[in-house]
């Protein structure tokens, strides 16, 4: 689908171009950076939204300037340069801050929120995320509020404030129940599982981390399914259940080594090899 798009904007762009109508121009470059983006292409993307963001600011165009800014934003973040990220969101948002466009300033707010949180700045993590949920709140964004309610929960967990991390997800987590958004609630569910074995609470831990295993094997989500049995076999090697630790650990492993996720098949053999038994790792 994406590259029959992006066919019939290169065919729309050479007209336009022909008759020297820029605005067209501009929206076709904006267009064929949307269709790269969707592709991964995201070096091809910034060539085109940059074509498309020097037309918008010679006819002074700024909503059209923010959009624009915002989707750079967007790619250069995917490619990990995130200060260049964070300048063109700032961009946007000063725009849509002219423009009194609370909607989009919420959006813009959560990514900036992600880009601090990236560049492990937490607390203008939080800030950013605090000013993006009272917009969500003020246009009953219920969805977007979640995800905001979820990543002030990250936040709070990696400043080990582990109470508001909680308080912060089971909000998260009721909007997700209340949308039947059951792919979601894995992931809250798992990290409400953290932070209760942060905080020693290893039967509560067990609860949520079991609830996010059967919805990821609901939607046959392999790679999560390894994240929460790793998490699982954690928590049993801290309660000294070590058959039941060497169980989850196993299976996570295999998992990784199915996805070819060197990093964590380490650290699961890392903690297998480590526990008391016969030491034996099953080779997957």
């Amino acid at each position: 689908m994406f590259f029959s798009s992006r066919s019939t904007y290169q065919q729309a762009l050479v007209i336009y171009i022909e008759y020297g109508d820029r605005n067209s121009q501009a929206s076709t470059y904006y267009n064929l950076g949307r269709v790269a983006q969707e592709l991964r292409e995201f070096e091809e993307a910034r060539r085109n939204y940059k074509q498309a963001l020097a037309i918008n600011i010679e006819f002074g165009d700024r909503n059209s300037q923010a959009l624009t800014y915002q989707e750079l934003g967007r790619v250069a973040q995917e490619l990990r340069e995130f200060e260049e990220a964070r300048r063109n969101y700032q961009q946007a948002l000063a725009i849509n801050i002219e423009f009194s466009d609370r909607y989009s300033q919420a959006l813009t707010y959560q990514e900036l929120g992600r880009v601090a949180q990236e560049l492990q700045e937490f607390e203008e993590a939080r800030r950013n995320y605090q000013q993006a949920l009272p917009i969500n709140i003020e246009f009953s964004d219920r969805y977007s509020s979640a995800r905001t309610y979820h990543q002030l929960g990250t936040v709070a967990q990696e400043l080990r404030e582990f109470e508001e991390a909680r308080r912060y997800y089971q909000q998260a987590l009721a909007i997700d129940i209340e949308f039947s958004d059951r792919y979601s609630s894995a992931s809250t569910y798992h990290h409400l599982g953290m932070v209760a074995q942060e905080l020693q609470e290893f039967e509560e831990s067990r609860r949520n981390y079991q609830q996010a295993l059967a919805i990821n094997i609901e939607f046959s989500d392999r790679y999560s399914q390894a994240i929460t049995y790793h998490a699982l076999g954690m928590l049993a090697e801290a309660e000294e259940n070590y058959p039941e630790a060497r169980v989850y650990l196993q299976t996570a492993l295999e998992i990784y080594v199915e996805y070819k996720e060197e990093y964590w098949g380490a650290m699961a053999r890392k903690v297998l090899e480590r526990l008391p038994g016969d030491g034996v790792i099953r080779q997957a």
